[in-house]
């Protein structure tokens, strides 16, 4: 009878112990849990943001591999050079590519360049100036690339091309 007791008495602290612990329990869980909905929270955030760089990225840079049409098919890029630069026809330069809607990108360009330009001594005119623009992939939904050897880039089409406003 004597363990009997003893042992009620353990149970009775254990029990008064379990029903006094319960509630911190239940409130560190609750707290846990809102550490998580808050990392959770976090992780969209992170991921809407990474994916909002990443659409970005696509829609500025990414030809989707249409320069084989562009430039292959079409030979866009002997146009944009034009005759004297191994290509045909007059050439573009950027004041002629900016008439027609082109844009360009001035955080692409160095602040030299800019200066010139601004000073008037870059030829807007010249193709030359238009693929230096290209080069620099300063061009807004056009991107040159080029070849080591080759006259003049092969020519893709950027989402940006068409789907794009900027400040003048």
């Amino acid at each position: 009878m004597k363990d009997l007791k003893g042992i009620s008495k353990i149970f009775l602290i254990v029990s008064i112990a379990s029903i006094c612990g319960l509630p911190f329990a239940i409130m560190s869980q609750s707290t846990n849990s809102g550490r998580d909905d808050r990392d959770f929270n976090g992780v969209i955030q992170r991921n809407a943001r990474e994916f909002m760089q990443q659409g970005q990225q696509i829609f500025r840079f990414d030809t989707f591999g249409d320069e084989a049409f562009w430039g292959d098919s079409l030979k866009l890029h002997q146009a944009i050079s034009g005759s004297k630069l191994g290509g045909v026809g007059p050439g573009v330069g950027p004041r002629t590519a900016l008439a027609v809607g082109l844009k360009v990108d001035s955080d692409a360009l160095p602040s030299d360049l800019i200066e010139a330009i601004r000073k008037g001594r870059v030829d807007l005119d010249d193709p030359t100036s238009t693929l230096a623009l290209l080069r620099l992939n300063a061009v807004v939904g056009v991107t040159g690339f080029f070849k080591q050897g080759a006259p003049f880039p092969r020519i893709g089409i950027q989402c940006a091309l068409c789907h794009s406003t900027v400040d003048d």
